[in-house]
């Protein structure tokens, strides 16, 4: 019997000159190559010296670059526009690929309209994969669109990272005979709990979240949470009680060496106890979980946050907002502390409740560890999509 031939559609996905870019789509593919043919089709921006049409191998599945003139502007007006040029040269450039599909998988949900447009043409079966920004953003506001309802009924299923964002479509479009959560998951052997470890004199907080400039998002900077936490520290530094408090909190992410966070940080009477570091690289991810002690993630909006799932199997303690899939995650006072989100008194307060009882909430951070080996392992991630796909093809 044959193999299923998959295409996955992906925007972002390591590149020579851009190495950590969409590594979760690469970890995708080492494991859904483990059970189909796979060819991950990834779509750039043309710029002059990059080539309109590459073919690699890479580990066990083939990459196809297709470098397209789309508008790099994310502003809703010219979604259509993009997918049509999407459209357009996809067809002419892969025909092929998409004439022996069986499964046309994309992996980010703004890049299912044009395949589910093309289906009729190739007969593959349609999977359309979301991970968050692509539902809660990208296809917020067109919800009653007459072409919405084509690409919908063209979908013969529909994944989610999260319950979270299943229950944000079923709120945008109603049901479908295939709504599927499906966890992308953490990689639990790279993930750990550091037993010998040594106690450290201070708390080392942490937020991977950064000042990100999502200039077409509803939060804008602050949709990781990143304004709140600085509104929320700026109380900690005020605080009379933590004049002697041996923590710290280490900033991370989009834009937290900026000018914004700079000027953020000089007006503090604390300032050693804030260290502003940029983006973190990919290969330092583990190492900074191990290093550090309680993870902060302050977002407005998620689809269901690595760094999160990263934390947990990490063994930290947890202070998070209650958006998205964060939940799934961390049950409040069990596995982390939950508080609502862009309220920066409420985060104060819970990161003032850890910094004086850290001791008593290293238990929470065991309990999330039990939690990731128990339902979040990057193992089945595979697997179940293996699953789904025979559901499909076989019907």
């Amino acid at each position: 019997m044959s193999r299923i031939k998959a295409l996955f559609l992906a925007g972002g996905f390591p590149t020579s000159d851009n190495p950590s870019h969409g590594i979760f789509n690469y970890r995708a593919a080492i494991q859904l190559s483990e059970f189909v043919d796979l060819t991950v089709v990834q779509f750039r921006f043309y710029r002059p010296g990059r080539k309109l049409f590459e073919i690699e191998k890479i580990d066990n599945f083939q990459k196809i670059t297709l470098c397209l003139p789309i508008v790099p502007v994310y502003q809703k007006p010219l979604f259509l526009v993009n997918n049509a040029i999407y459209r357009i040269f996809t067809r002419r450039l892969i025909h092929e690929y998409l004439k022996s599909a069986d499964i046309v998988h994309a992996g980010d949900g703004s890049l299912s309209l044009f395949p589910s447009q093309l289906k009729k043409r190739y007969k593959y079966k349609m999977l359309t994969q979301f991970i968050g920004g692509d539902l809660n953003q990208d296809f917020k506001g067109f919800e009653q669109r007459n072409w919405v309802k084509k690409w919908k009924s063209c979908n013969d299923a529909f994944t989610f990272n999260s319950k979270a964002l299943r229950k944000v479509f079923r709120s945008y479009f109603g049901e479908h005979e295939n709504l599927e959560v499906i966890y992308r998951g953490v990689n639990l052997s790279h993930f750990q709990i550091e037993e010998d470890r040594k106690e450290a004199n201070e708390i080392k907080f942490y937020c991977l979240g950064g000042i990100p400039n999502y200039t077409t998002f509803e939060h804008g900077r602050n949709t990781k949470g990143g304004l709140t936490l600085m509104k929320a520290w700026s109380m900690i530094d005020k605080d009379i009680s933590l004049d002697n408090a041996q923590i710290k909190l280490l900033f991370a992410g989009p834009d937290s060496d900026s000018e914004i966070t700079q000027e953020w940080k000089n007006g503090l009477r604390y300032k050693e106890k804030v260290v502003l570091l940029g983006k973190i690289r990919p290969e330092e991810i583990k190492a900074f979980h191990s290093e550090n002690d309680v993870a902060i993630i302050p977002s407005l909006e998620e689809g269901l946050p690595n760094v999160g799932m990263e934390a947990a199997a990490s063994g930290k303690v947890i202070v998070a907002t209650k958006v998205g899939g964060i939940p799934e995650i961390v049950e409040d006072r069990v596995s982390g502390l939950l508080c609502e989100a862009n309220d920066a008194d409420a985060l104060y307060r819970q990161i003032k409740f850890v910094a004086n009882n850290y001791s008593d909430m290293l238990k929470y951070g065991k309990r999330a560890r039990l939690k990731m080996e128990k339902e979040f392992s990057d193992q089945s991630f595979g697997a179940d999509y293996y699953k789904l796909y025979q559901k499909l093809t076989r019907n």
